[in-house]
């Protein structure tokens, strides 16, 4: 008969065991530190920027029913698209507050060209399909196309935008008032608090 391999005791198969498991958990940690520093490579790693649309109001809604106040949470890089619904035609319009006692931060937030800056950019609505409705004094009525000159909408509606980029870390306010040019008093004064994080 052939030789058969000696048998291991008992006590030195188990050691054996031990030592194999003991190994193959130092593999494991030995991994570990890895993936946590990949892991913490992906999160400080520079986020892509982006655009960010702010409403106060449903589109088409009646300048009264906007929110009063918001916030945004940004990151440095990224643009914020303020829209704000407006009848020009009334002689109202939204207005940026960028003086020096009540305007924002502009090294933190700078005004685009691509809204004319301060000025904004005038969108006239293109909608005529009649499914939007705006509100006047809380009471729904049907949607009127821009310029067709029926009460209550003599005048075209759309909306007025703002271009901001936000370039550093911190917070601002951003301030918008509904009111006429040669007139001191505003109608109505909505306010875009930003806070912007830094992106490493």
């Amino acid at each position: 008969p052939g030789s058969q391999p000696p048998s291991i005791p008992r006590h030195c198969a188990a050691l054996r065991d031990r030592r194999e498991g003991e190994m193959i958990r130092m593999g494991r940690l030995s991994k570990t530190p890895l993936l946590a520093l990949l892991v913490l490579g992906f999160a400080l790693a520079k986020v892509d920027n982006i655009i960010h649309e702010v409403r106060f109001a449903e589109a088409y809604r009646h300048w009264s029913a906007s929110e009063t106040q918001k916030s945004i949470y940004v990151n440095a890089g990224d643009m914020i698209l303020v829209r704000m619904n407006e009848n020009p035609g009334t002689g109202y319009r939204w207005q940026l507050v960028t003086d020096s006692k009540d305007g924002f931060d502009q090294t933190l937030c700078q005004l685009q060209p691509t809204s004319s800056f301060a000025e904004g950019l005038y969108e006239p609505s293109t909608s005529t399909d009649g499914s939007d409705d705006k509100v006047v004094d809380g009471v729904s009525r049907p949607y009127v196309p821009p310029g067709a000159g029926e009460w209550p909408y003599p005048y075209p509606w759309g909306d007025r935008r703002f271009d901001v980029r936000c370039t550093m870390p911190g917070k601002t306010t951003l301030k918008l008032r509904y009111k006429r040019s040669w007139e001191e008093r505003y109608s109505w004064e909505s306010r875009l608090d930003v806070f912007v994080q830094a992106n490493a």
